[in-house]
């Protein structure tokens, strides 16, 4: 017997972009079955102990939302991840509020024990960003190769990237030179390495032509100063890198989005491989310029990317980055039941960028429910969805 079973769900498959009416069956926290939905069909519905509707509604895999910051008890930019399941996220990541000398801390205080998954990059600076107007040393005298083996060694499997920021007020006059040293303690122990791209001191595809496959350029639609909309030329070489293997992340925050930017980028085809929410306490769900991770979905959806590509954005692509892509990132058997509920909302939408340009949209991803190995972690007040211990064959 079933522990759940979920009828009436849209389901969308991330490779072909087709969308079906399907019921998914979850025991032990895994999904057990993903069957038709049809009125015949769920006549032959498997037994369940409890049901819930999903009322036509979409499910899609639980959001993993790549960027953010969780160092609640170390950084000024550390938000409570369980906070998260509100936007549809099952799982999130790091990306490096702590560096090797305050991960302990970080690990054992703020990923340890939270509703949904956790993960983290390590940043390439010992102290990672501790905000209050303290930038993070990057001089090679405290970068410390030693360091950061004592942490992976410390902590197998925690950490999956490394993470430098490169903007003109934090590298001064190192210049590019940060990152030059974070792809080579990259090689050194076989992770890929994320960059901050904010104002940086040289131009973008410089930027993402010294990074490797695997590598991640974040705040790609940023528009201070160096911005990946500078030319046509440097659009058609963030392109190129992104064809050999290099990730366009979003990262979106507060202050590294614009629409002018992602607008320009967009219009070239110059669509992310991740999107991203770059949470914090002073963003998460504080106004339109970053209300969540399903807003920032919402606004690509409004920039033209299929709704298949956005989806597998935050789904397949860093689950497969992150190297569990066997368990989750997908509804099929044998996956972890981390699931989301979404409305495809038609009223209207307000986005806004840094610069507080705004877009409307009529339409909008809007989180209903969020479960994570089966169990419900989240629910909106409004959602309208119930589980219950009704019987397959009286829902007709």
């Amino acid at each position: 017997m079933l522990d759940i079973l979920i009828i009436n769900a849209k389901l969308l498959w991330a490779v072909s972009g087709k969308k079906s009416l399907s019921c998914v069956g979850i025991a032990k926290g895994k999904i057990q079955c993903v069957l038709p939905c049809s009125v015949k069909a769920r006549k032959n519905l498997p037994t369940a102990r409890k049901i819930l509707d999903a009322g036509g509604n979409y499910l899609f895999p639980g959001f993993i939302d790549f960027h953010t910051h969780l160092f609640r008890h170390g950084s000024q930019f550390g938000l409570d991840a369980d906070k998260l399941p509100s936007s549809g996220v099952t799982a999130a990541i790091d990306m490096g509020s702590a560096g090797w000398v305050n991960f302990p801390a970080m690990y054992r205080c703020d990923l340890l024990g939270k509703k949904i998954r956790t993960g983290a990059f390590l940043n390439i600076s010992p102290v990672g960003q501790p905000g209050r107007g303290i930038t993070e040393p990057l001089d090679d005298a405290v970068v410390s190769a030693d360091g950061i083996q004592q942490v992976l060694q410390e902590y197998p499997g925690a950490i999956s990237g490394l993470k430098v920021r490169l903007s003109r007020n934090i590298v001064k006059d190192l210049g590019a030179k940060p990152l030059a040293r974070a792809i080579e303690l990259g090689d050194r122990f076989g992770l890929p390495v994320c960059v901050h791209t904010t104002d940086p001191p040289v131009p973008a595809d410089e930027i993402a032509a010294a990074l490797r496959p695997g590598d991640i350029y974040s705040h790609t639609y940023q528009g201070a100063g160096h911005t990946a909309a500078d030319s046509e030329e440097v659009i058609r070489r963030m392109l190129d890198a992104q064809k050999r293997g290099v990730l366009i992340e979003v990262g979106n925050g507060t202050k590294n989005f614009s629409f002018r930017v992602a607008e320009t980028c967009t219009g070239k085809g110059l669509y992310p491989d991740i999107i991203s929410s770059d949470a914090t306490p002073m963003s998460y769900q504080k106004g339109p310029a970053m209300w969540d991770l399903a807003r920032v979905v919402s606004k690509f959806l409004f920039l033209g990317m299929p709704l298949a590509d956005a989806i597998r954005s935050v789904t397949v692509t860093p689950a497969k980055l992150l190297g569990i892509d066997h368990e989750i990132g997908s509804i099929a058997p044998g996956y972890e039941a981390d699931l989301a509920i979404f409305r495809m909302d038609n009223s209207e939408i307000l986005f806004c960028d840094s610069d507080g340009n705004e877009r409307t949209e009529k339409a909008g991803l809007i989180p209903l429910m969020t479960l994570r190995s089966g169990q419900v972690i989240w629910k909106s007040e409004d959602s309208g969805l119930m589980v219950t211990n009704q019987a397959p064959g009286s829902t007709e």
